[in-house]
């Protein structure tokens, strides 16, 4: 039985649009929709379908639209200090429960000191929890940021880009542990060094 490549390629670019829809990052959204259009196009192209090509040529472009707009437009970041008593908080905290639990239980949560609010366009975009010790130094317990705030914008604005705004909460330092590869690729990429005589995967980054 020969294999039909082409029907198989346009099932490859059916999945990649697929999975496209089914990511919780806008940036993620596009990026993936992109690609899928491509291969669409391509599908399209082979099998000699002009509006079917025409259709995915002209949604890539609106992607690529789409995320220039994203990455051109000026954003405004604040950081807050917020109260792990309030009931705000415990309203975030709940509602982002089962995401939140992969990095900290809720008893853990509570041994936190010292708590901000991320803001993004004046939108509460993520929470940064841990304690503060007498040197400044500030051991993240909790780094979460919402699904539709995932494109590296805030860690990368708070820790490399305006550390000021930590430093004028007194924060000289940030100290955490890695939970995992993905964990570890997030802090290498936001700055911070691991702690190579430490066997729990600590990182460090100094303001």
């Amino acid at each position: 039985m020969e294999v039909d490549w082409v029907e198989w390629f346009g099932y490859l670019a059916s999945l990649v649009v697929l999975i496209s829809l089914t990511m919780s990052s806008i940036i993620k959204l596009r990026v993936i929709n992109f690609i899928g259009c491509l291969l669409f196009a391509s599908f399209a192209y082979f099998i000699d379908s002009v509006p079917t090509l025409f259709m995915n040529l002209s949604i890539a472009c609106i992607n690529v639209y789409f995320l220039y707009k994203i990455y051109r437009t000026k954003e405004e970041f604040k950081i807050i200090s917020a109260s792990k008593n309030s009931e705000y908080f415990q309203h975030f905290i709940d509602i982002n429960r089962r995401d939140i639990e992969k990095q900290i239980s809720q008893e853990q949560l509570k041994t936190a000191d010292t708590l901000f609010y991320m803001l993004r366009d004046n939108n509460l975009a993520g929470v940064l929890a841990g304690k503060k010790e007498a040197d400044g130094t500030f051991i993240i317990m909790l780094d979460y940021v919402t699904p539709k705030y995932r494109d590296f914008k805030l860690g990368s604005y708070y820790y490399k880009t305006h550390p000021e705004f930590l430093k004028e909460k007194g924060i000289t330092a940030l100290q955490t542990t890695a939970g995992d590869q993905e964990h570890c690729l997030y802090l290498n990429k936001m700055g911070f060094v691991a702690q190579p005589e430490n066997q729990s995967q600590t990182y460090i980054k100094r303001l």
